[in-house]
């Protein structure tokens, strides 16, 4: 009996390992960190999905797709309590981490080079993805789908029939559609690296073009494109009502305006012939600058459209096309060789190298299409990224994540040699990215606790934040958008679904169904009525600069004043006023 025990653990030894890898890092993360909501997108998303924005959880939570939505707001409506969006973010990442190292160790035979194998991609981990897996990001999350998607459709076995290959690369497809469900633009921004990634592995088959190995490739990138279709069918069927679809312009005009044309956009100073041909005074276009303009009913897509247009004038005046190109290709090239997104540029460097050395040595001159084809497309990405000129870590990390993970796959596959000589360069290899991580790993500690450190000072405040709401909950807060926008929450620590009592005067989810919606669950009807004539709502701010405020009702011909009611402390140290405005 304990033979046949010990005969089944060895059968399964690779899903042992790599379920062990997934909890001990889990594990290991929580033990030194709380895990948080990296940016208030994700606060803001949780919320919707929970129902602690409306009151009820909504699956259309504007910012990932309704099929996703709506299946984690179920689990709220099941068990209202429960982190639901967080445990389906780290569910990912270490779901991920999980199918990933079963099918690395399956390159590996003997348990003693599994052991190594599972203690390079900790350190790789920990190396490059430590701060991702603590401060979690949806659209980084995306993209780990997405990489793991790539990773396991390279490095699957293409023997047997069609349907047995497209069976086998249902994880990838599967994988690839929950990522263009929960961000995109970012599935959008790295489908062409899953297509390469695609194409590479088919140019592995001998012989190349057969009829039964182009059903086998195009059937799972049909079955990707089909899913995605999908979903983008049934997110628009979701968001058919007429309310959605002006919200939905309304959206996308103010993402082109402050993500991509901000720094071309008017001010009213020396523009004031453009801002009255749109109805707008110097007061009502303070408010697109300090992002408070959910107190304006009438900034709707049409005004941001017309603000839009002349940026974009604006800007092929200041810029042509051509010189933008010259300025992101510098921009790539920079930022490819120096420390602006180290260690991640160095390891993808050296991987390309080892892959090119191998391939060299093993004579399989395949591969050097194949790398440049990657290459090709790497620098068309990164050159798109540039000249759209909104360049983030949670955007340029995903690139890198994807490229990495297709180069190891690559290194796995050619790697299968089991000649002595090519033994020694494998060696050599794990030697090397070993020593990367020894050398590096320290930083990325350090990184991450510097960042655990801030986030915890400025969770103070939140906590504070949070229970002042709490401790009125009969009165209704709005709060400007800049002395809210650096907070954000911990995932499972003090959780709390219940309709929150504030919303802020702006940001992606203003003048949305959604606010309306919260608007009546209050018994407001817009916001400047709100402030103006309900006796318990009030407006919290860091600042004492009301101008804004005033002079938007002044051109109304409202006269008010504001009146500073109270104050939140933490430490004994106010840090955000709390006021009413009076007419007079």
């Amino acid at each position: 009996m304990i033979k046949n025990i010990i005969k089944k653990l060895k059968q399964e030894e690779n899903c042992i390992w790599a379920l062990g890898l997934a909890v001990f890092l889990c594990a290991g993360i929580s033990i030194f960190f709380d895990y948080y909501y990296a940016i208030n997108d994700d606060l803001v998303m949780k919320d919707i999905l929970s129902g602690a924005y409306t009151g009820v959880p909504e699956g259309r939570n504007i910012q990932m797709l309704f099929p996703l939505g709506w299946l984690i707001s179920i689990l709220y409506r099941v068990a209202r309590n429960l982190p639901w969006y967080g445990i389906f973010l780290c569910v990912c990442h270490f779901g991920c981490i999980f199918l990933f190292t079963k099918r690395l160790l399956s390159f590996f035979h003997k348990t003693w080079t599994k052991a190594v194998a599972v203690v390079l991609e900790t350190g790789l981990i920990v190396t490059l993805l430590l701060y991702e897996l603590v401060f979690v990001q949806y659209t980084v999350t995306s993209a780990i789908l997405a990489s793991t998607a790539a990773f396991l459709f390279y490095t699957a076995d293409s023997s047997g029939t069609v349907k047995d290959f497209f069976c086998r690369n249902i994880g990838s497809i599967v994988l690839a559609v929950v990522a263009f469900q929960m961000r995109t633009e970012m599935l959008l921004l790295l489908l062409p690296l899953i297509c390469v990634t695609g194409l590479c592995r088919w140019a592995c088959e001998k012989p190349f073009f057969t009829k039964e190995n182009a059903a086998k490739y195009f059937s799972v990138l049909g079955g990707i494109l089909a899913g995605m279709l999908l979903s983008q069918g049934v997110h628009m069927a979701a968001h058919a009502g007429e309310d959605w679809q002006q919200f939905n312009h309304f959206f996308d005009s103010r993402t082109q305006l402050y993500d991509f044309l901000w720094k071309w956009h008017p001010g009213y100073e020396g523009n004031e012939a453009f801002y009255d041909s749109i109805g707008m005074t110097a007061n009502s276009q303070m408010l697109i600058e300090n992002y408070n303009f959910g107190l304006d009913e009438t900034i709707d897509a049409g005004i941001l459209d017309k603000i839009n247009e002349n940026a974009n004038e604006r800007r092929k005046e200041q810029v042509s096309i051509a010189e933008t190109l010259k300025q992101a290709f510098a921009n790539y090239v920079y930022r490819t060789l120096h420390r602006a997104d180290f260690p991640w540029n160095l390891f993808v460097i050296i991987l390309y190298i080892m892959v090119f050395a191998y391939t060299m040595g093993n004579r399989h001159l395949r591969f050097i299409w194949e790398l440049a084809c990657l290459a090709v497309v790497r620098t068309g990405l990164w050159m798109f990224v540039f000249y759209r000129g909104r360049v983030l870590e949670r955007i340029t990390h995903p690139l890198y994540l994807m490229e990495f993970t297709i180069l190891i796959a690559f290194l796995l596959v050619e790697c299968k040699n089991t000649g002595k000589v090519f033994s020694y360069l494998k060696a050599g290899i794990t030697g090397v990215l070993l020593a990367l991580c020894l050398f590096l790993i320290q930083g990325s500690v350090e990184k991450s606790m510097e960042e655990y450190v801030r986030k915890e000072s400025v969770y103070k405040e939140w906590e504070a934040l949070q229970a002042y709401l709490n401790d009125n909950g009969d009165c209704f807060y709005f709060m400007d958008v800049y002395s809210w926008s650096k907070y954000t929450d911990k995932m499972f620590v003090n959780v709390d679904n219940s309709i929150q009592n504030y919303d802020i005067m702006g940001g992606w989810i203003s003048k949305s169904p959604l606010t309306e919606e919260k608007y009546r669950y209050y018994g407001m009807a817009t916001m400047e009525q709100a402030l103006l004539e309900a006796p318990n709502v009030y407006i919290i701010n860091k600042g004492e600069d009301w101008n804004w405020l005033t002079g938007y009702y002044a051109d109304k011909g409202i006269t008010v004043s504001m009146l500073k009611i109270d104050s939140i402390l933490t430490d004994d140290v106010e840090f955000l006023g709390v006021y009413k405005v009076t007419k007079e």
